[in-house]
């Protein structure tokens, strides 16, 4: 092979000086091998013959007798019916393999043992240097000259499939993929897909698998995503425990969160403290922090893309775990093997059932008390043939709270109640289809609904001899999403491929309805109905985006996403350029840069770092205008230490417009004061930016990560904090995590995550001075007037508490011979019981001095806890 490029480059040097001559030969050959004629026909013309041996090797000629013949007829007999073809150059005749057309392998990556689809699998053909890897629904597609050759196919957990596909013409290969034995003795904690780093020109972009969801220290036992997420740098946890994610300067409300395609708001349980994601459903989890592929949309720092299991197309297997929180269980198998598949899950928390343990020993505890939350997700899986598939999945979660007092006095008639509740939650679904139209263009429709809402209520009612009175008040908000989306991906070759797409969200925001009614003595004394009505709008997204090798060291991703919103008589359009680029440097680094331009149609009210349900989703009206940011990152990556570690820098730099802050004073509850909560509002600007470093030890005995974030977050806002730049309440300058976990020996896993963060900024107020509680008018009783303390605040003025919390993990695991896995796990939270704040409140201020006391909660100190679990 090497002699054969050698002399091609040659020849392909040469210029022609003029036209080539009619060369005509008399020549008698014999019945001979064609190298033995060849080197007969080069003796007496005198011409060069340039060939690979091996190409010519084996082959015999016929015995052949010429007269004056033109040496390009002689060629041509010589050659017939072989799969050589020659051209002649001059002096030279260059012989080599007859053209081959191209030939384009498409399928499916499954599973061997449950016929589930795999995701981010690595395809390779060392002999053409090309390679591809399966997209978010397991397909594949590569087209190669049509020859037998040689693909590898790699993926993380299972073994690698090395084998030669014949050539048969353009046709449909599936590739199933065994386990590794050696899965269930050890976790794999997967940080990226199979392709090596330094290969793609995706940057900002983290994979996560079940197992290291799982592997981690667990909160009551409860695995959770978003608390696994937060472990990585970047990412960041608003305060102590919760599970909202801050992801470079950015807001819980900036993250697009979708299950299977359905996109989640809020989803999260207990005010923040848990996630909503089943993890025994989870396939997939890809984080994108910056460098957004186009066919992202609608936020400004992060997509968190969620796929589930499709369901064991072979058996039915699943599996139960109990934890002081919680317990969930989970099954799947075929309906009809091969060809329909189910997959259903259910958790049920139970802290009210543990609550009245404690209450029942308590003087005044309630007459009645429930809390609880639920998630249930299914999906149906349809195979109508290797061509087409038809996915149906479904979830819903909710948060259930309740309290009831009931006091009675001594006297007959004296009574007092009192009735809290509050639930909020998500129901969200879709319908996929997938298509094949051909090897290269793959299409997939999708129809999109989801449901977000939070409701409150408050009754209370008391009577004695003289009077009885009535108080009820309740609080809607949520927001409806119905859409439909489809998207193409056509791949002309290995190192091409172009992705489009287009899709319609119509949504339905409810901004808050607020309702009150109050008697006094059965005489009506307030019945209001004080709402924001429901605002109407849809979103329309346009995408494409061309990955494409220029080069071996040049790859490039760029494209382009378009998104209109037509609300309240505007319309509202963006047009949001992407691009990232990787340049391979000597030795294998790989530099890589992006640009990214975001819009974002909604908007989060909120007044704290952790994300409640009684936060609101709002739209950009004809007064609140859309979100929009760019963001530049700048990186290198590259496998190191034998591919075992995996290496990455990023710098980034993002600036932010429209971000919206409640008014100093303002709050949800705006309709309760006869506002719009658009009058409660203001918009102003952000910025961020950082280093992000990440190395990773993804297979053999101990994997893990450390990750550290070097990071600035500010505002300006002109109403709020007198229009200065303050720093954002997300912002912390450091953090550092370290997680590991370590195979001791079969059946005990040790894991453990130690997290460092530097304080958060607070609001510390620099001055008071004596006013009113209300405006004086010349009508004003001046007996009612009161005098109050009125503070002065320069908003996140102090830093107070740097927080740090180790965590430790055991998972003793054995495996039964009737196929069963029995799973305990032990985990400790803050080992070394460090008092990291939840919040502060301001308890005393001295009006004299500049000196002010703080309270602080702690939600997590030493906290060991264990969990139950399952599979069969």
């Amino acid at each position: 092979m090497q002699r054969l490029l050698t002399v091609l480059f040659l020849a392909c040097s040469l210029i022609a000086t003029g036209q080539q001559s009619v060369l005509k030969l008399t020549i008698n050959i014999p019945a001979t091998s064609l190298e033995a004629a060849l080197k007969l026909l080069e003796q007496q013309s005198d011409i060069h013959f340039s060939y690979e041996y091996t190409r010519v090797k084996g082959i015999s000629v016929e015995a052949h007798r010429y007269k004056e013949a033109a040496l390009e007829t002689i060629c041509r007999d010589l050659l017939k019916g072989t799969s050589l073809m020659f051209k002649r150059k001059g002096d030279h005749i260059i012989i080599g393999p007859v053209p081959k057309r191209d030939r384009t392998l498409s399928g499916y990556v499954e599973d061997a043992t449950s016929g589930e689809r795999l995701i981010g699998v690595s395809l390779a053909v060392p002999e053409y240097q090309a390679g591809t890897i399966t997209n978010a629904y397991g397909f594949y597609s590569i087209t190669l000259p049509e020859d037998s050759f040689r693909i590898q196919l790699s993926y993380l957990g299972y073994q690698r499939l090395d084998t030669v596909v014949a050539a048969q013409g353009n046709e449909g290969i599936n590739f199933r993929l065994q386990v590794l034995n050696r899965q269930l003795e050890q976790v794999t904690i997967r940080g990226g897909r199979a392709e090596q780093i330094e290969a793609s020109s995706q940057m900002s972009r983290i994979n996560l698998s079940a197992a290291a969801v799982q592997a981690v220290p667990r909160l009551l036992g409860e695995a959770d995503l978003f608390k696994t997420l937060q472990l990585l740098p970047g990412v960041k946890q608003g305060t102590e425990a919760t599970s909202a994610l801050l992801v470079r300067g950015g807001t819980p409300d900036q993250n697009l969160i979708l299950l299977d395609g359905a996109p989640l708001y809020n989803p999260m349980h207990l005010m923040g403290l848990f996630s909503t994601f089943n993890t025994n459903v989870l396939k997939d989890v890809t984080l994108y922090k910056g460098a957004f592929p186009a066919r992202y949309g609608g936020r400004l720092s992060s997509v968190v893309d969620v796929s589930t299991k499709d369901g064991d197309m072979n058996k039915i297997h699943g599996d139960f775990s109990i934890g002081l929180l919680s317990a969930e269980a989970s099954l799947e198998g075929p309906i009809r093997k091969g060809k329909t598949t189910f997959l259903i899950s259910g958790r049920r928390s139970y802290p009210d059932l543990a609550a009245k343990i404690y209450l029942n020993a308590q003087d005044d505890a309630p007459d009645k008390f429930g809390l609880h939350f639920y998630d249930f997700n299914a999906k149906l899986h349809h195979k109508f043939s290797d061509k087409d598939k038809l996915y149906l999945s479904l979830y819903n979660g909710r948060d259930m709270m309740e309290t009831r007092y009931r006091f009675q006095s001594g006297y007959k008639n004296n009574h007092y109640v009192s009735n809290l509740g509050a639930n909020a939650g998500n129901l969200a679904g879709t319908i996929r289809w997938n298509h094949v139209y051909s090897p290269k263009l793959f299409s997939n429709v999708m129809l999109i609904g989801s449901d977000y809402h939070f409701k409150s209520r408050f009754y209370q009612e008391g009577q004695t001899d003289q009077n009885a009175y009535t108080d009820y008040q309740q609080l809607n908000s949520g927001i409806r999403d119905y859409g439909v989306r489809t998207d193409f991906e056509y791949h002309p070759k290995p190192a091409h491929s172009v992705k489009a797409g287009v899709a319609y969200m119509y949504r339905i925001f409810t901004p808050g309805a607020f309702r009150t009614r109050q008697t006094q003595s059965k005489e009506v004394t307030v019945d209001s109905v004080n709402d924001n009505p429901d605002i109407h709008a849809g979103e329309i997204d346009l995408y494409a985006e061309d990955d494409w090798d220029l080069s071996r060291r040049l790859k490039v991703n760029a494209g382009m996403h378009f998104s209109a919103f037509p609300v309240e008589g505007r319309f509202y359009s963006s047009l949001q350029p992407r691009l990232n680029v990787r340049y391979l440097m000597p030795g294998n680094w790989a530099l890589k840069a992006s640009y990214s331009r975001m819009t974002q149609y909604v908007h989060l009210l909120a007044n704290n770092s952790i994300s409640l349900p009684t936060d609101l989703w709002v739209p950009a009206t004809d007064k609140v205008k859309p979100q929009d940011a760019d963001q530049y990152a700048l990186g290198i990556a590259r496998n190191v230490f034998g591919n075992q570690f995996e290496f990455s820098a990023e710098g980034y730099y993002k600036r932010m417009r429209n971000v919206i802050e409640y008014k100093e004073g303002a709050d949800y509850l705006t309709s309760s004061r006869g506002a719009t909560w658009q009058n409660q509002v203001a918009a102003g600007q952000g910025e961020s930016y950082g280093l992000e470093l990440l190395l990773q030890k993804k297979s053999g005995r101990l994997t893990g990560w450390v990750g550290y974030t070097l990071a600035w977050a500010n505002r300006v806002i002109p109403e709020v904090n007198y229009g200065k730049v303050f720093p954002y309440k997300y912002d912390r300058r450091h953090d550092l995590h370290i997680v590991g976990v370590y195979k001791l020996r079969k059946g005990i896993e040790l894991s453990g995550s130690w997290t460092y963060q530097s304080a958060a900024p607070f609001t510390i107020p620099v001055a008071s001075y004596e006013g009113l509680d209300a405006p004086a008018t010349e009508h004003t009783d001046h007996y009612r007037m009161y005098p109050s303390n009125q503070r002065i605040n320069i908003r996140n003025n102090a830093r107070i508490m740097a927080y740090h919390r180790l965590d430790l993990g055991i998972n003793f695991i054995r495996y039964k011979k009737n196929g069963m896995t029995r799973t305990w796990n032990i985990s400790i939270l803050n080992v070394y019981n460090r008092f990291n704040p939840f919040f502060y409140y301001l308890d005393n201020y001295d009006n004299g001095r500049p000196r002010a006391n703080l309270t602080a909660a702690n939600l997590v100190p030493f906290m060991p806890s264990f969990s139950y679990s399952l599979k069969f």
